[in-house]
């Protein structure tokens, strides 16, 4: 049942709904970090807030992938001389390619993330140093990796509470050899950071998909239809089972077509391209709350797809 005292003198309770709205800030490092470790608290109670956090993840990281086949900003990025980078992406380029795989290294296996990513890069550079990999060479090797260590578990809600601080570019341990700001925990109340209430399948816009949680009665705020586990990233792209990869990507490919301009145009310029909030913020001359309603309202969207396609199987 919902709690019927969600506010509190001190802070206001983490309950799905806000998991709902903000589990894809989170992910992003958008939220202050009290607000990552508060939904992490809850995650370790809440096995369905840890299925729908590990489908953003997964989403966000199959929307990366797909980018190759619709639109690959990589083929055209501009090399640069060994001094600038020891790969030859522009340094632009590889921070793009670096926060792509730690974005796909996340939704493969959370707990390992960090190694996974190093070992990507050691591997290609061990093997063939003079040898610029593509952004698809880098990820087949990461999925294979870590299918070949990992294999097909299940998220783990103590790891994705983990990783939610650990990835948050705010963590403190970082902040010490870092330029990051303080973190901006000042906020009385983080949900005013951004204003998401707007993720409401009753609101006048396109017919998108939106979580599925009770709008009234005694478990208002809580899941109608609780978020089912998803395959590994590694078991629903594997080599062997072209059709079914063919098939997810189809889905993802509608789901994109189907959002409306604004959502379209920062899903792309996110989650395809890599760019940061800040950089699409100056792109798209809109400001930065506006975009992060639309990108998770766009990522809702396409999970919502991609659950439903997975449901039918």
């Amino acid at each position: 049942m919902a709690s019927t005292n969600r506010m509190t003198p001190e802070r206001a309770v983490v309950e799905c709904i806000d998991v709902s709205s903000y589990g894809s800030l989170a992910l992003d490092g958008s939220l202050p970090l009290r607000a990552a470790s508060e939904i992490g608290r809850h995650l370790r109670t809440c096995r369905d807030c840890t299925n729908y956090i590990d489908q953003i993840a997964k989403t966000r990281a199959l929307l990366g992938i797909r980018a190759d086949a619709r639109h690959s900003p990589w083929s055209t990025a501009r090399r640069t001389t060994d001094h600038e980078s020891d790969l030859g992406y522009s340094p632009p380029a590889l921070v793009q390619t670096q926060g792509y795989l730690m974005t796909l290294a996340r939704a493969t296996d959370p707990e390992h993330a960090d190694d996974l990513v190093q070992d990507t890069w050691d591997h290609f550079l061990s093997e063939s140093p003079s040898t610029i990999p593509d952004r698809g060479e880098l990820a087949a090797y990461l999925i294979q990796h870590a299918h070949d260590h990992v294999g097909d578990e299940e998220a783990d809600a103590q790891t994705w509470a983990d990783d939610l601080v650990r990835h948050h570019p705010h963590n403190p341990a970082d902040l010490a050899e870092s330029d990051l700001p303080a973190d901006p925990g000042s906020y009385e109340d983080w949900r005013t950071l951004a204003d998401l209430d707007a993720l409401d399948p009753d609101a006048d816009r396109a017919e998108l998909y939106f979580p599925d949680l009770y709008g009234d009665g005694p478990d208002r705020g809580e899941w109608s239809t609780p978020p089912a586990a998803w395959p590994s990233v590694s078991r629903m792209l594997r080599p062997e089972e072209e059709t079914q990869t063919a098939e997810l990507y189809s889905v993802v490919d509608s789901a994109l077509d189907e959002l409306p301009g604004t959502l379209g145009d920062v899903v792309y310029l996110v989650d395809i391209e890599g760019h940061s909030l800040p950089i699409v913020s100056s792109l798209l001359e809109r400001g930065t709350p506006d975009l992060q309603r639309d990108l998770a309202q766009a990522r809702n969207h396409v999970r919502g797809r991609v659950n439903a396609y997975l449901a039918s199987r």
